[in-house]
């Protein structure tokens, strides 16, 4: 994975780096998150062009279902990764392999029954227990490093399925997905080494894990809902036109996320002030940039020989680009700002809305999921922008922590518990 494995502890003398240098570190790790994605739209058609488009449509369909179970149980642990002490950290990441393995060998057992589920359990199963892995370099503000892991895995897991499917005289999704998944494999062997003689422990007071639970189960109805939806309504060749464009949409957008963890140091202490965060100037030049990229591959789409579905919905898909990589770094900072609440009541609002429009644009296809999707990131967008223009609370302490004598430092916000006590 690295020359310099994890081993436990937090990075010491971490320096100051310039707004430059922040961008730059997040150009890398969005550099190699490209290359992953892009080996994985390699993956993409290399199922479609052996397999079919409804093939790929299964895939998708499966890797939708897995992300909408372990999302949601992975929030938790990944929100308070990056603003909680050191010793809650690396318990609650003990925790957190253990409920990957959960998945995962169950998921195995069940590669017999039903490709869905299978497929579904231990691919998600695998990135929850890869994140557990990563956790330790994203905490310390390496979005480069977490993203040349996953374009190593991705690499791996694509030589491994591709190099079958194009070898096999009559290759199936199934095995191709069991060759797929391999690398999560050695990834869990990994985690597990790394948590060895950890003691697990529940991500916070129950109220807050089930806030964030609640949180991603409404993000991960809000990214991958309308995948299984537009499945259900229309059929796995519709899926498969609409998940090339998210897939590269999704690809894309990262750059957000990466310049959002750059700044977790940062903003942690500085109590996720905005002024902590990445300036805005900084994040729209991204935005803008990426964005522009799919827009220009859709247009060229248009002249090359594949279904013109697909080049209008990424052109489409090109503002939701830029709206997401906004999204990406606004969520870093509500995070640090421990405003769950405001987070998880946007997705949950927003989510019906999108699924309802989904369901409107119907008969548009791919192309109705498109604006349906751009326009539910409009709608978010400036339900956190009003959220963060609101002032931030001061740091408090809530009863559990008073209790427990507050020996790790940490401090909550109003949103994480109700009837705090100011310190």
């Amino acid at each position: 994975m690295s020359s310099a494995p994890d081993t436990g502890a937090p990075d010491a003398g971490v320096p100051v780096l310039s707004g430059r240098q922040h961008i730059t570190k997040a150009l890398i790790a969005a550099l190699w998150t490209y290359g992953g994605r892009g080996t994985g739209l390699l993956w993409t058609a290399s199922l479609i062009g052996q397999v079919g488009v409804g093939a790929y449509g299964q895939y998708a369909m499966a890797y939708a279902a897995g992300a909408i179970l372990s999302a949601p149980l992975d929030n938790p642990f990944a929100v308070r990764a990056i603003r909680e002490s050191e010793d809650r950290f690396v318990r609650e990441r003990s925790l957190r392999v253990l409920i990957a393995l959960a998945m995962i060998i169950p998921g195995l057992l069940l590669t017999p029954f039903s490709y869905i589920v299978w497929f579904g359990l231990v691919a998600s199963g695998g990135e929850m227990i890869f994140s557990a892995l990563k956790s330790r370099r994203l905490r310390d503000g390496h979005p480069d490093v977490v993203q040349r892991w996953d374009t190593i895995r991705q690499v791996s897991a694509v030589v491994l399925g591709g190099a079958y499917l194009y070898l096999a005289p009559d290759p199936s999704l199934t095995i191709a997905s069991v060759l797929f998944v391999i690398p999560y494999l050695v990834v869990a062997v990994l985690a597990v080494w790394t948590i060895r003689g950890d003691r697990p422990q529940f991500p916070g007071p129950p109220k807050i894990a089930a806030v964030l639970f609640g949180e991603n189960l409404a993000v991960a109805l809000y990214l991958q809902g309308d995948v299984l939806l537009l499945g259900f309504l229309t059929d796995s060749t519709t899926v498969g036109y609409y998940s090339i464009a998210v897939v590269c949409a999704w690809a894309l957008a990262q750059v957000g996320a990466a310049l959002g963890s750059t700044y977790h140091e940062k903003l942690r202490d500085g109590d996720g002030r905005v002024s902590s965060g990445p300036p805005m100037r900084h994040t729209v030049i991204l935005a803008a940039a990426a964005g522009s990229v799919l827009f220009v591959a859709g247009f060229v789409a248009l002249f090359l020989p594949v279904a013109t579905e697909i080049a209008a919905a990424m052109m489409i898909m090109s503002l939701f680009v830029c709206l997401r990589v906004v999204i990406f770094v606004d969520t870093v900072i509500l995070s640090m700002q421990r405003r769950d609440i405001v987070r998880s009541s946007a997705y949950a609002i927003v989510v019906v809305i999108k699924l309802a429009m989904v369901a409107g644009l119907v008969w548009a296809g791919a192309v109705g999921a498109a604006i349906a999707t751009v326009i539910a990131d409009i709608i978010l967008l400036t339900v956190f922008t009003i959220a963060l223009r609101r002032p931030v609370a001061d740091p408090i302490v809530t009863p559990d922590e008073i209790a427990g004598g507050g020996t790790d430092g940490a401090v909550s916000h109003p949103d994480d518990e109700k009837g705090p006590t100011r310190r």
